[in-house]
């Protein structure tokens, strides 16, 4: 399943409080609500784990992410988004909005390396609930019919917060059975 989006692709999409969504099953569930580290089970799901670099660079955020990153006043924002992909598939398209306080500071050089792994290794940043929200697989460029889910959530450190927003793609097991393993399935029949 490839995903067919170029950065930047964004998250233009309504969040609520998973208070105001049913969630389909327990297994989406766990994986939408899940405070531990995403990178760290993705990579303890897969037999290869990587991580794709689509883009990081200054830019406005969305309305939708400006409105929850108003405590930081005026600053500038890197968007930074990456592919979290287990064995040769993308489980899952982040979006960061990066206050560039950070960028200079905690979080300079990142390059590949997953943002996740600075995060929850640095007990200073604390992090907020999450907001959840629904989207079609072809946002994505992806020729799949599916609805896809994913979460967002602010990581703070003193006077800044950024936003962490994590989208699990078809064939994320978060889904369970995957959308790549039904048609492959398929095809053997």
């Amino acid at each position: 399943m490839s995903f067919n989006a170029t950065f930047p692709v964004g998250l233009a999409v309504n969040w609520q409080a998973p208070s105001g969504i049913t969630i389909p099953n327990a297994q989406l569930k766990n994986w939408l609500l899940d405070t531990g580290s995403l990178t760290e089970r993705v990579q303890s799901l897969s037999n290869h784990f990587s991580l794709e670099l689509l883009g990081q660079h200054t830019q406005i955020p969305h309305d939708n992410e400006l409105s929850l990153l108003h405590a930081n006043g005026e600053t500038s924002y890197q968007a930074r988004e990456i592919l979290l992909c287990g064995d040769h598939q993308p489980w899952v398209f982040a979006r960061s909005i990066i206050p560039q306080a950070f960028v200079d500071s905690e979080l300079s050089d990142l390059g590949r390396e997953p943002l996740g792994k600075r995060l929850f290794n640095d007990t200073r940043f604390t992090r907020s609930a999450f907001q959840l929200c629904t989207m079609p697989a072809s946002q994505f460029g992806m020729g799949v019919n599916q609805t896809l889910w994913g979460r967002r959530s602010l990581f703070t450190l003193d006077n800044y917060s950024m936003i962490v927003a994590e989208v699990f793609l078809p064939a994320s097991p978060a889904y369970g059975e995957s959308v790549t393993s039904k048609v492959e399935s398929e095809k053997q029949l």
